[in-house]
């Protein structure tokens, strides 16, 4: 297909005689393109719908997780004292309870367990805020670890180095995507302005989240019988030998994250280079 002289050969243009809409294009054409623009003769303003906020994190239709099997035997329920915040705080921390609300990655708890948020300004822009949970006079304190490796970095660019194409996808919010195992809520059982709350799905903070993570990411790499692709937690790397491999091995890996309800952030995604620079 050749767009305004900008070919795209692996794209097929299908015409859907029963179909009532103008244009509808795949997410491997999109991501070739910052931004894919249609021009129209509306009469209103230009309309412009960002990646960034446009879509919510949704559960990910994959085995959920269980991050507390390894709890030490003397465990028994914490209430940490509730904190006081600013009034700017607070409105912030409204705001991101909502948010998780509406996404269904968190719910109301009658938990016994009580952990405190914080607010956090964000490495990358110190006029942002991050919202956080302290579980470290929680749960941390009776989970013992699990041991599941992350990567070798070294191991995974000596793999990547026998390929000559990749292109690179990151999860949106990865965490909030993979369910927690229904009993294990009411350990992640947290306070925000007065309200008590549980996560539905894995929590940043706790001990284990991040083995629980790459262990699924893992397994459903190999259950969807991908070719050629790493994880790194949230970063997951496409690679091909050759640009007909790499394209193979692309649109198998996005039929799966598509299947699989997995959220990707769009704007984030570096398509077929030869050239990477890998855990950016």
């Amino acid at each position: 297909m050749t767009v305004k002289g900008v070919t795209s050969p692996s794209t097929k243009l299908n015409d859907l005689d029963s179909l009532r809409c103008d244009v509808i294009s795949g997410l491997d054409f999109q991501c070739n393109h910052q931004p894919l623009i249609f021009e129209f003769d509306g009469a209103a303003a230009d309309l412009v719908v960002s990646n960034e906020n446009s879509f919510a994190v949704t559960a990910a239709s994959i085995e959920e997780v269980h991050l507390f099997t390894n709890l030490s035997p003397d465990v028994k329920p914490i209430a940490t004292k509730s904190r006081r915040f600013s009034e700017g705080d607070r409105g912030f921390i409204e705001d991101s309870i909502e948010k998780l609300l509406a996404d269904g990655t968190i719910r109301p708890s009658s938990s016994p367990w009580r952990a405190q948020v914080l607010v956090i300004k964000d490495e990358t822009d110190r006029h942002k805020k991050r919202l956080c949970v302290d579980y470290s006079q929680t749960i941390n304190i009776y989970t013992e670890l699990d041991a599941y490796p992350l990567p070798r970095i070294d191991d995974m660019v000596n793999e990547l180095a026998k390929y000559s194409i990749f292109s690179t996808f990151d999860l949106r919010s990865a965490y909030h995507q993979i369910k927690l195992a229904g009993s294990e809520s009411r350990y992640t059982a947290f306070e925000a302005n007065g309200k008590l709350y549980e996560f539905t799905r894995i929590c940043f903070g706790v001990k284990n989240g991040v083995a629980a993570f790459q262990r699924r990411i893992a397994q459903f790499i190999k259950e969807e019988k991908l070719l050629d692709t790493y994880a790194y937690l949230d970063n997951l790397t496409v690679a091909g030998r050759n640009h007909e491999k790499h394209d193979y091995n692309v649109n198998a890996f996005l039929a799966a994250i598509r299947r699989n309800n997995f959220t990707s952030n769009e704007n984030k995604t570096i398509a077929a280079q030869s050239h990477i620079q890998v855990l950016d």
